[in-house]
C-alpha cells in the first residue's frame, strides 16, 4: 500500500484534503530528490560505486580515493561535490568517518535500481507478455494461464516475476 493510500485507509481521525495533499506532496519532493540526485550518468555511477565499496573496507571514498573517482568519471571537484552533496541531501549516502556509505534509504534504493537492471537486461520477454496480454485472445484467457506464461518466461528473475504475479492476483481480486 501506498503511504497516501495507508492515510486514507488508516486514519482514525477525519483527513482534511489539505492534509492529505500536504503529505502527498512532501512525499512527491523527496521522490523528485532522489530522482533528481542520481538522474545523470555520472551521479548514477558514483551513486552505484560508492554502493559497491561502502561494504568494503579496504575503498575509501574520502579524499585521496575522492580525487581518483573525479578523474575516473571525468568530473571537476565542483561537480563530483556537488553530486555528493545532492546525494547526501536527498538521504541516499552519509559520511562515516572518512568513508561514504548508503544510508538505509540509499540501499533500498540500490537494490530497485537493481531490479530495474534486471528488467531492463529480460525487456524482450516482458514485452512479449505485454503483447500476449493486449491481443484480442488475452480476455478469454484465465488468470492462471497468464500466471503460467510469466512464470515460464519469467521463472529466473524471481523479484520481476514476483512483481507480474502480485499484478495478476490484484487483476483476479478486481474481476471478482
Amino acid at each position: 500500500m501506498f503511504p497516501d493510500q495507508q492515510i486514507l485507509n488508516t486514519s482514525s481521525k477525519k483527513s482534511t484534503a489539505q492534509d492529505i495533499y500536504q503529505h502527498v506532496a512532501s512525499d512527491s519532493l523527496l521522490v523528485e530528490s532522489i530522482f533528481s540526485a542520481i538522474s545523470d550518468n555520472k551521479s548514477l555511477s558514483l551513486f552505484n560505486i560508492i554502493a559497491i565499496m561502502s561494504s568494503s573496507h579496504a575503498f575509501d571514498v574520502g579524499h585521496s580515493n575522492g580525487e581518483i573517482l573525479i578523474s575516473r568519471l571525468n568530473l571537476t571537484r565542483k561537480q563530483y561535490y556537488t553530486r555528493i552533496n545532492q546525494l547526501r541531501d536527498a538521504g541516499l549516502i552519509t559520511r562515516k568517518r572518512t568513508r561514504f556509505v548508503l544510508t538505509s534509504l540509499g540501499r533500498v534504493v540500490y537494490e530497485t535500481q537493481k531490479t530495474i537492471c534486471v528488467a531492463i537486461q529480460n525487456r524482450w520477454k516482458l514485452e512479449a507478455i505485454d503483447s500476449i496480454q493486449t491481443s484480442p485472445l488475452a480476455n478469454r484467457m484465465p488468470t492462471e494461464d497468464r500466471q503460467k506464461l510469466i512464470n515460464t518466461l519469467l521463472g529466473d528473475c524471481d523479484k520481476i516475476r514476483d512483481i507480474l504475479l502480485c499484478h495478476c492476483e490484484a487483476e483476479k481480486m478486481i474481476m471478482c
